[in-house]
């Protein structure tokens, strides 16, 4: 157990160092020129960290499937039907009601989050308002300091205008005043990378700042949790070959499904790379959050 602990801090460290070199960077980069992350480069940007580091992370669900379902010899198909069902329920949903579906997933994002950032709690300790408003903050933050940027985004995924509703500048006061609040009253301490994270979501272009967010503070948080607390690597894997397929896997199907969007769609390069990543994302994380929540009950 020392040794678990040991090697999560020990990681933990080393990806906040990370996090703060490339969100250092990438503040200084933008300031000296703000070219330097144009159009297109936001968007290779995304497309790139998001397969090779975000959407991996998600493979660890099926351990955590094996652990609960262990005991069915057919746990496997159980758990790939259910998961892929539930993503598909949700992936028609985006169909038919994209706007009603953005918000949903917006709101199922923050709770992810904000899940996942009061890990060192368990899930019966925490509070509905501390995971809305802490998990809320790389969505918010960005709508209010890049309002026309986010909002242009997200007409690229829904596929039509989205208007952004007047909101007074007293409830943002009344937000931040919040957010300090419950960075406070939940050991503040373990919220310092927000130092560094809170002025990215203000100055880098808003696909910037998620995906060091997401990518690189995260995602990163995740495998370090995954792989030296919860043991989540499949027993038939070493950590190494583990890491190779799933981070393999996830840059094969996205070039796949991009070949398949780009030579079969009217879309061009950056609304796919918008609808793919953000959709995907969204379908995926709901089995996802649905799965670690009913895991982290059981434990």
């Amino acid at each position: 157990m020392q040794l678990n602990q040991y090697s999560v801090k020990k990681f933990e460290h080393t990806q906040l160092l990370l996090l703060i070199n490339l969100s250092l960077l990438s503040i200084i980069l933008f300031l000296i020129n703000p070219n330097v992350f144009d159009y297109y480069m936001q968007y290779y940007l995304l497309i790139v960290f998001v397969s090779v580091i975000g959407l991996p992370h998600g493979f660890f669900d099926y351990t955590i499937g094996k652990r609960l379902l262990g005991t069915n010899p057919n746990w496997v198909w159980i758990f790939t039907i259910g998961y892929t069902l539930i993503s598909g329920i949700y992936f028609l949903l985006w169909n038919l009601m994209p706007l009603a579906s953005l918000l949903f997933f917006l709101l199922l994002a923050a709770y992810h989050f904000g899940m996942e950032e009061l890990a060192h709690k368990k899930y019966s300790d925490m509070s509905i308002s501390d995971i809305f408003i802490i998990g809320s903050i790389p969505i918010v933050l960005p709508i209010i300091f890049h309002s026309k940027d986010v909002f242009f985004i997200f007409e690229q995924i829904v596929g039509y205008p989205v208007t952004m509703p007047l909101v007074s500048e007293y409830i943002w006061l009344v937000y931040f005043t919040l957010v300090l609040y419950k960075f406070y009253s939940n050991n503040y301490k373990r919220f310092l990378p927000y130092v560094l994270l809170i002025p990215c979501f203000v100055i880098l272009p808003p696909l910037i700042s998620f995906v060091l967010y997401f990518c690189f503070h995260h995602s990163l948080n995740h495998y370090i949790i995954s792989i030296y607390e919860d043991k989540l690597v499949p027993d038939s894997f070493t950590l190494r070959g583990f890491l190779f397929t799933i981070v393999s896997a996830s840059v094969v199907f996205s070039i796949f499904i991009l070949g398949m969007l780009s030579n079969f769609s009217d879309y061009t390069i950056d609304i796919i790379i918008a609808k793919y990543t953000f959709i995907l994302l969204a379908c995926l994380t709901l089995p996802h959050l649905m799965l670690n929540i009913f895991y982290e009950i059981k434990k």
